[in-house]
């Protein structure tokens, strides 16, 4: 019977998962070594694990499956990947524990993305950001964005994708929280993913500045499992731009650092100093790269027959360059013999290998006078060459069909977020800020006790009023601009008499440009800002002063800007530190208002700015709160038609 684990066992396991967290992203080759040992201890401390009451066995049976399962697919080892997603998924979904899920389904995605599983992937990053709305978290919201870059280019939805980095860049370099090594890998991927979109429209020096930067980030944290890819593909960058030398320095680095481990990255990289040294006039040195490139995709278990076709299609353009018409026609031979393409053969990819194979063999049988094996090579290009251009229409098609799907889904989830935002709304509009409503009917109850029989019939008529508007609104949509100023006037007037006895005083102006009864806004779009300075800007204060202003900003957007004389953001954070009940208080309104503006339009904007105001004696003079507004149609709405 074998004896029972020591602490020292227990240790050692922890010890592993602390240099897992690194190694995985910097030290490859050593994280294989780690995890073979990981492994081990698992499985002689299975028992004991078992046995523990808290969830220390299962994490340290996440953490072995997602350090595999990110191992494997940084290194392109899709099938290898499979099995250590699946149980780590399967633990995360088992614990129900959001930051669990967000690691590995952010992890999970990336997996899909490279295995062309567009859809599923689409289908996980949904639940991210579902996730992310009661988990919310800078760091993942970093890395669900580059993601999202990702899946983007796949849909060759280049400007989304884009502004998908650009945000992703934004929250990483942020500095909101502390950077990982996993964190500053996703930096680099980000960068790598910037450098795609720039060669996708032939901006080729914003892709090397792209890939240097990834490069520079991985020299600078170590991250040596990711850094022969970026060194590649800044070197292929530079090989497609002409730059021969400058293209061999990234390559060279590539191979005295034997790729990190990584068989295909140095064997991709043979075969680019192969093709490099071929336009450089050096047959031997483009020769003897080639033969180390075939023989590393030789080495590998399973060997890949499209890359060694793609080596040998290199060899050959060499014989044809250097007029040995026999050898080529050889090794044209040998790379048909290699390529696995018959009647249902739908690869691109294989198909133009093989057209391409054929059309180099009609040119060597020309030279060496066979000229009916000429001819029917040629025909047989010909065949070949109408098959791969048929399936690239074909996949187009199905690209665009895909695309105009991803566009529908994201259409369908923002209808369906705008639709809860506004639910969220009209119940908030339903019930109004109850220190409202007990200032009104308390100083309508005033003026009744004070016999004022006039004011107090005034006010309640113009607070029935401003109730019935509310719940009118919560139904719609938009409103015209003249319904939103006018409201906002009752809804200060009540305040004016009812609350402030008369000290309240504001100004509401709307630019003479802007046509108040046409133009539609989002319903009741202000009113939470107007209604923080109040609560907030101006609360303890027996006086003071609030205008609104609406200007134009384009020709689909209003600037409203809310301006309070008040005791300004830093003493409200003050009194409400002071005040338990209020501790912890945030609008909702001004929140969830934010988010429906953001649903509201494909603009990727700052959509609402708040500004201090100081007087010169740098004491607070009040707040600012810019709101940038989506300019509808006014709907044409029942009462309206009769």
């Amino acid at each position: 019977m074998p004896a029972p684990p020591t602490p020292a066992a227990f240790t050692r396991i922890e010890v592993i998962n602390d240099l897992l967290h690194r190694c995985v992203y910097t030290d490859p080759v050593r994280a294989r070594t780690l995890l073979d040992e990981y492994q081990e201890h698992l499985t002689v401390l299975g028992t004991e694990l078992q046995s523990l009451q808290d969830r220390t066995g299962e994490d340290y049976a996440f953490n072995y499956a997602r350090y595999l399962a990110s191992l494997e697919s940084q290194e392109y080892h899709h099938q290898a990947a499979a099995a250590p997603f699946a149980a780590a998924i399967a633990i995360a979904e088992r614990r129900d524990d959001i930051g669990d899920k967000l690691e590995i389904y952010l992890d999970y995605i990336g997996h899909l993305a490279n295995l062309g599983k567009i859809e599923a992937a689409s289908d996980y990053l949904d639940t991210c950001y579902r996730l992310l709305e009661s988990y919310p978290s800078d760091q993942y919201r970093a890395r669900a964005a580059s993601r999202h870059g990702y899946l983007y280019l796949l849909y060759f939805g280049y400007p989304k994708a884009t502004r998908k980095f650009l945000e992703a860049e934004t929250l990483l370099e942020g500095g909101t929280f502390t950077l990982t090594p996993k964190d500053h890998y996703f930096y680099a991927l980000t960068q790598a993913g910037l450098g795609a979109v720039c060669q996708s429209s032939g901006e080729r020096q914003g892709a090397i500045v792209a890939f240097q930067r990834a490069i520079e980030r991985c020299e600078q944290i170590g991250l040596r499992a990711r850094l022969p890819w970026h060194q590649l593909n800044l070197g292929k960058e530079l090989l497609a731009s002409g730059e021969y030398q400058h293209a061999l320095t990234y390559f060279q680095a590539v191979v005295e650092s034997a790729a990190h481990g990584s068989t295909q990255a140095l064997a991709a990289t043979y075969a680019n100093m192969g093709y490099c040294y071929h336009h450089l006039d050096e047959a031997a040195q483009a020769t003897h790269y080639l033969a180390e490139a075939e023989a590393l995709y030789r080495s590998e278990q399973v060997p890949d027959r499209v890359q060694l076709a793609i080596v040998g299609s290199m060899r050959a353009t060499l014989l044809l360059d250097s007029g040995r018409w026999a050898e080529a026609i050889e090794q044209l031979q040998l790379i048909l013999a290699q390529v696995p393409v018959d009647d249902r053969t739908s690869d691109p990819q294989l198909l133009s290998l093989t057209a391409d194979a054929y059309l180099y063999l009609s040119v060597a049988c020309e030279h060496t006078d066979d000229f009916r094996a000429a001819y029917a090579h040629h025909r047989t290009y010909d065949h070949y060459n109408q098959r791969y251009h048929t399936q690239i229409d074909l996949m187009r098609q199905q690209q665009f069909a895909a695309q105009f799907r991803a566009e529908e889904r994201e259409q369908e989830n923002r209808q369906l977020k705008l639709r809860a935002s506004q639910l969220q709304l009209r119940a908030l509009r339903a019930q109004m800020n109850p220190h409202f409503l007990f200032n009104a009917l308390n100083g309508i109850q005033a003026s009744i006790s004070d016999n004022d029989a006039a004011t107090a019939s005034k006010y309640l008529a113009k607070f029935a009023m401003l109730m019935r508007r509310s719940l009118e609104y919560s139904n719609y949509e938009a409103i015209s601009l003249e319904e939103e100023r006018q409201f906002l006037t009752d809804y200060l007037e009540i305040n004016r008499h009812l609350r402030f006895d008369g000290q309240l005083t504001y100004r509401i102006v709307v630019h003479p440009n802007l046509e108040e009864d046409i133009i539609g806004v989002p319903t009741m779009i202000l009113q939470p800002y107007v209604e923080n300075a109040i609560e907030h800007g101006l609360r303890g204060q027996a006086r003071g002063h609030i205008e609104v202003t609406f200007s134009p900003d384009g020709e689909e957007h209003l600037l409203a800007t809310v301006t309070d004389n008040g005791i300004g953001r830093s003493r409200v954070a003050e009194i409400q530190a002071l005040d338990a009940s209020r501790r912890h208080h945030q609008s909702r309104g001004t929140e969830i208002t934010e988010s429906r503006l953001q649903l509201l339009s494909d603009d990727q904007t700052q959509w609402v700015t708040t500004t201090d105001l100081y007087h010169p004696n740098q004491e607070a003079a009040g707040t600012r709160v810019q709101v940038r507004i989506p300019i509808s149609d006014v709907p044409l709405r029942q009462y309206q038609r009769r």
